[in-house]
């Protein structure tokens, strides 16, 4: 009875399934970013840091989209970092 009525509230305020998936992975990606850059992009230190094997980070790193890190762009994943926190 409980659920039924949790779900139905649910519905009415309108909340759109994947919203909590897209959140997960825009702060999966900028916090794995942040790692990498305080890391000098050691993944072998990041792997180890976030408590995941090293290939299950470069699995991440492909659906994510993150690609080896360059001199000059600490800024932009700072930014986005702070946007996936908010």
């Amino acid at each position: 009875m409980e659920r039924a009525r949790m779900q139905s509230q649910g519905s009415s305020e309108g909340l759109v399934a994947g919203n909590l998936k897209d959140s997960v992975r825009t702060y999966e990606r900028a916090l794995i970013i942040d790692a990498l850059r305080v890391n000098g992009n050691d993944k072998r230190k990041v792997s180890k840091l976030l408590g995941i094997s090293l290939s299950s980070l470069y699995r991440k790193l492909r659906e994510l989209s993150i690609e080896d890190l360059e001199e000059g762009h600490e800024g932009e994943h700072a930014t986005e970092l702070t946007a996936a926190m908010n």
